[in-house]
């Protein structure tokens, strides 16, 4: 039997003004409680930073939907809904679970996931780098919380979710000297480093840069989604719409659009990735033009073909 994966639980409150301090302390309590909680994985608290985040935010991982569910019927968990109720706005907090949570965290985040593995017997050392890389980036500018997680076998990796009120001040930091040098240190201790953004275009369709963790760049993104979809809408054109004219047009219009999307992202987006890496993220002006050249034979390539097909 294939496990369940872990859930995720986002607590959002709008403090009271006045009321800050009373709400931190109901904060520490809930975070106790909550990791005492059968099945609870993390806590990771990110403090209101106005004007891009005015709502304080607790991320919780439970080991499984039935653990969530189980600690929200506690009533301990009902104790503390009702303890904070003179705290926030409105007189209630708002949970958020499955996708929902995912929704509002990465529409709400500018974000970093970083996983690293830890060279065997530099654990200790790496525990220390990270003390000191943690005390650098919550002095910098709009630092808005990071949550790190040491791995659960010797197998697993240390994950780090950092967090920045804009992706601008998110920017600044990963490119600043203090945490350049402070990478540099940690080549001593790791064998990998893998970063993820969550910020980009295109979700899922093309990874961020598995060097920097800067994004794709939009436009290199979408040349390709656009050389993915022009046969595909072809083929749709020429052997399934015939067989669609008798339904609703809107009906009509979701079948193709989802076939498109589906096929883009799954088995032809990747490939095409695997393919032209050098086009997404090129190491120079003269490896761009070279992909670019090639990119667009390939396109009009494809549009001659259409042509063709079409109208010979």
């Amino acid at each position: 039997m294939v496990p369940e994966p872990s859930v995720t639980l986002i607590v959002c409150a709008r403090v009271s003004p006045g009321n800050e301090t009373a709400f931190r302390g109901w904060q520490s309590r809930w975070q106790r409680a909550v990791l005492d909680a059968p099945g609870a994985l993390s806590c990771d608290l990110l403090p209101s930073a106005p004007p891009d985040q005015e709502e304080s935010i607790s991320i919780v991982r439970f080991t499984s939907t039935d653990a969530l569910r189980a600690w929200r019927a506690s009533p301990v968990h009902a104790q503390l809904v009702a303890e904070v109720s003179a705290l926030v706005e409105g007189g209630s907090i708002t949970q958020l679970a499955g996708a929902a949570a995912a929704e509002y965290y990465v529409e709400r985040a500018a974000t970093e996931l970083i996983v690293t593995k830890v060279k065997p017997g530099k654990e200790a050392e790496f525990r220390a780098w990270s003390d000191r890389i943690e005390k650098e980036q919550n002095a910098f500018p709009g630092f808005a919380g990071a949550f790190v997680h040491p791995p659960q076998s010797a197998d697993d990796a240390w994950t780090t979710v950092l967090r920045f009120d804009t992706t601008a001040n998110l920017e600044a930091w990963l490119h600043s000297p203090q945490r350049l040098e402070l990478v540099k240190e940690s080549e001593a201790l790791t064998n990998d480093l893998v970063v993820q953004r969550f910020d980009a275009s295109f979700p899922g369709w093309a990874p961020n840069n598995p060097v920097t963790g800067a994004p794709p760049n939009r436009w290199r993104t979408a040349a390709l989604v656009l050389l993915v979809l022009l046969p595909i809408v072809m083929i749709e054109i020429a052997f399934i719409d015939k067989h669609l004219m008798h339904l609703n047009r809107a009906l009509w219009a979701l079948i193709d659009v989802g076939l498109g999307v589906t096929l883009s992202t799954w088995p032809l987006m990747p490939i095409m990735v695997a393919i032209f890496p050098k086009w997404i993220f090129p190491e120079n002006r003269k490896q761009s033009l070279g992909y670019g050249a090639l990119l667009l034979g390939i396109f009009l390539l494809e549009m001659g073909i259409s042509w063709f097909w079409v109208h010979g």
